[in-house]
């Protein structure tokens, strides 16, 4: 039976969920709402149900199946269903229904479901596990069995949540959008890529560094094996920080493990709406595992390559039977020789979360992280010069042979990192609804550098070594929307009230290094590796901690998802941002800051002209943080330094077409300014940041991303970008490209399951990044390359438990390139694991 929800709580009702409101957004206290999740079922039935209004459609379904549906009659206006027939599980026929929709099912008892918005969640939206398996045979319109055995092939083979399950996997995968929260990709006036768990565990990937090689319109800014965290370039913008379930923080992204990601999306483009202050480019948001429903246990034994042996145990379960409580619990163990000679990566994860159902309407969701990373024989930047007078040199040198570092073995980065968060959803009535969430991480670092440079009249020399001390990064974020759904006339609102905010706090010692001199002169690079390291680095005393910098970031946003008609949408919406930034001296003055205040709009339209594609137009600003310059007085002449905050502006025109219900194609336009950052060398080789004129980069991206046929997908794409200073004081600036930017992307990941052969598939893929420059005047142009990489991949079963083999091999040439403007790529390397099914 169908019963439509339509009821309203009581004025007081309404004043109580406003007051504690206002409690969670000035007090950080975390609430969110989200559903209890729903049971699974082996039971099949029988369904004839033509194509017609979704209503319709649900009506014949609740029939058919015996189940309850409840909805809100407002839900369905206006939607359709492309009907289904056949002998399947209520959950597959209740999702086929529900594609494309935007709508999510939820059990609510033994026998009732209830339906509603996908945007209901604070991140990634309240998804139903579905079996990738299940969702493949659906595809092509066969029945698999019972959902026990689709339990099993879910372990052994694809185990990515996707929103409105069944056959449209690329139409409603869903991703974050910070105050609007999570919504459909196809209905999103914005370029955004997800990485699912399932192609990190598919490459054998044991970082960020092979999934931005891939992404089609992103690019690798740093190996992580230089900084022992993610950093990447994003419409030429590069980005260090990052975005985790939803919340910024002012921190980088170290301790964040491959094993415990559900999914990572990257959002091209300004984000100033939606995070506050963040990179102009884009940001990536790292989605977490979250607990299981039903018995999850899967043990993954490998090698990273070379020597990198590795373990991975993901298990989950529901607590108590009614499933009030449920747990995922991620470890991890890597250690070993990468395939760079004498380097060598050590790092731990124990990483758990829990979820409390407190009521249908409340979810409580808590997790924590520990983990440890230790690189030995770390990558570093490379710098050359025309003599031993720091003179500069008018090309780049030649890339040097991929498998060294070029830094000799005692050198290392060494990073502890704990983490907790919680979070909240509550759905307080059918208007109401309240996201709150909160999360504090704490880096401890220290390590051990040199910085191989190349002199023309000299020869290769290990400049700059330093040890620094251990420094502490301590970074908390926070946010509270205020959700309500309404119709003024015929038209259909989503306003969002709230505020978010993270802050940082740096603490250091005294004394924050201690450097030595250079190495002599070799004519051989090899030989850079075999310095002894000198005594004054191992003579230190650092002295007392002390708050060396303090940053915060404060929003307040009012946003409205407006739904005209069924075709015509927008987004508008207002942030207001407050960035402060302070560098303290030791005695505890500022030596340092800024405190900066603007309103940042944006304005989206969405149009769908026909059934399948959705156009938009988009235009944002975003008040940015300047640059921080590294506090090292080793390499840099204005340490510490904190430059100035800007307004970036973008304008955006995009579209987005589903031919076929597994396949999504986009296609974007865009223009964004912002400040220009760029390095001067002096005659010492210290190096001095400035800002000066602005950033223009104007660029089209295209991607295509799903199933071509049953047996093939596809990840394939790229970006072509005009990039250029304008309005420069220094002359010599003007019309310059920046520094560090390919200025053409092009990308394609193919995975073909061999019909012969059941469970196995091959991927390849070939990657190619355009040219870039390495100095300011584009003097040293850096050669683009494109490398190849092969998988094998093979899910079978094996007494009666899933199991899953997966062959990567990377670079396949061989191919000598530099990655950036500073680091040399990564060598071939072969990966390979075997997961296992309990």
């Amino acid at each position: 039976m169908i019963d439509k929800m339509g009821n309203r709580r009581d004025g007081a009702r309404l004043m109580a969920a406003a007051l504690l409101a206002g409690t969670a957004m000035t007090s950080g206290a975390t609430l969110f709402a989200a559903p209890a999740a729903a049971q699974a079922s082996g039971e099949t039935h029988a369904y004839a149900i033509p194509a017609g209004t979704l209503s319709d459609a649900l009506n014949r379904f609740a029939e058919q199946s015996g189940l309850q549906l409840n909805y809100d009659a407002a839900l369905t206006q206006g939607r359709t269903s492309s009907g289904l027939a056949g002998q399947m599980p209520w959950r597959d026929a209740l999702a086929r229904l529900l594609s494309g929709t935007g709508l999510v099912p939820r059990t609510t008892g033994a026998d009732a479901v209830t339906i509603g918005r996908a945007t209901t969640g604070a991140m990634t939206l309240d998804t139903l596990e579905v079996e990738g398996r299940a969702a493949t045979a659906l595809a092509a319109g066969t029945d698999e069995g019972n959902a026990a055995d689709y339990d099993e092939d879910e372990r052994a083979g694809r185990n990515s949540p996707i929103l409105v399950t069944g056959h449209n996997q690329q139409i409603d995968v869903a991703a974050s959008t910070g105050p609007w929260g999570g919504k459909a990709i196809v209905d999103t006036p914005y370029s955004i890529n997800v990485t699912s768990s399932d192609l990190i565990e598919n490459v054998v990937a044991s970082s960020m560094d092979q999934m931005f090689k891939m992404n089609p319109v992103v690019q690798n800014s740093a190996p992580s094996t230089v900084y022992g965290t993610p950093y990447v370039t994003i419409r030429g913008f590069d980005s260090q920080k990052g975005v985790v379930d939803g919340l910024r923080l002012s921190s980088t992204l170290t301790g964040i493990s491959m094993e415990e990601l559900q999914q990572v999306e990257i959002m091209n483009g300004l984000s100033g709406f939606m995070y506050g202050a963040g990179n102009p480019g884009g940001v990536t948001n790292y989605v977490l595992k979250r607990p299981t429903y039903s018995r999850t246990m899967d043990v993954t034994l490998g090698n990273y390559g070379n020597e990198q042996f590795f373990a991975h145990l993901d298990m989950g379960n529901r607590i108590d039977a009614d499933g009030v409580l449920a747990y995922r619990l991620n470890v991890a163990y890597q250690d070993g020789e990468t395939a760079k000679k004498n380097q060598n990566i050590a790092r731990t994860l124990i990483s758990g979360a829990v979820d409390w159902n407190v009521t249908p309407n409340l979810l409580v969701q808590v997790e924590g992280a520990h983990t440890y990373y230790r690189i030995d024989g770390i990558d570093s930047r490379f710098y050359a010069y025309a003599n031993s007078s720091y003179g500069a040199l008018n090309y780049w040198i030649d890339p040097l042979e991929n498998d060294q570092t070029y830094t000799p073995p005692w050198t290392f980065l060494q990073v502890k990192t704990d983490r907790i968060g919680v979070n909240a959803k509550w759905k307080i009535d059918d208007t109401f609804s309240l996201r709150t969430a909160y999360i504090y991480k704490r880096d401890a670092q220290e390590s051990l550098n040199i910085y191989p440079a190349f002199f023309a009249d000299s020869g290769f020399v290990n400049g700059w070594p330093s040890r620094s001390a251990p420094s502490y990064n301590i970074a908390q974020g926070a946010y509270a929307y205020l959700d309500s759904e309404f119709h003024t006339g015929g038209i259909r609102h989503r306003l969002t009230l709230g505020v978010s905010g993270d802050v940082l706090r740096v603490k250091r010692h005294v004394v924050s290094s201690v450097s030595a001199v250079q190495s002599p002169a070799y004519t051989d690079p090899n030989d850079l590796m075999t310095w002894a390291m000198p005594d004054a680095l191992n003579t230190y005393d650092w002295g007392a901690l002390y708050r060396s910098a303090f940053s915060k970031n404060t929003n307040v946003v009012l946003g409205d998802d407006i739904q005209f008609t069924e075709q015509f949408g927008a987004l508008v919406g207002v942030n207001r941002t407050t960035l402060v930034s302070k560098n303290y001296t030791a005695t505890g003055a500022v030596s340092s800051g800024y405190d900066k205040t603007a309103y940042t709009p944006t304005v989206s339209l969405v149009f769908k002209p026909v059934p399948r594609v959705t156009t938009y137009a988009s235009y944002m600003q975003g008040l940015e943080q300047g640059s921080t310059v590294p506090d090292d007085a080793t390499l840099y002449n204005n340490p510490g330094q904190i430059l100035k905050p800007f307004i970036s502006k973008q304008v955006e025109l995009g579209a987005k077409y589903a031919p076929i219900d597994a396949l999504l194609i986009t296609a974007a336009i865009y223009r964004i300014e912002k400040a220009n950052s760029y390095e001067d060398r002096s005659s010492d080789g210290k190096i001095t940041i400035n800002q000066d004129g602005l950033q223009v980069h104007k660029g089209i991206e295209l991607t295509a991303t799903g199933h071509v046929t049953g047996n093939l997908s596809v990840l394939v794409g790229g970006s072509i970008m005009d990039l250029a200073v304008k309005k420069a004081t220094n002359a010599a600036l003007a019309g310059k490209r920046p520094t560090g930017v390919s200025d053409m992307l092009a990308k394609i990941y193919l995975d073909y399951a061999i019909p012969v052969v059941p469970g196995l598939s091959v991927s390849a893929g070939a990657y190619h990044s355009g040219k870039m420059y390495k100095d300011a005047a584009n003097l040293q142009e850096i050669q683009g390359n494109t490398v190849f990489d092969l998988g094998l991949h093979y899910a079978t079963r094996i007494d009666g438990h899933a199991v899953r083999f997966d062959l990567s091999a990377t670079n396949l040439t061989d191919k000598n390139y530099w990655i950036t403007t500073s680091q040399l790529g990564i060598p071939r390397n072969v990966a390979f694991s075997m997961k296992f099914g309990f």
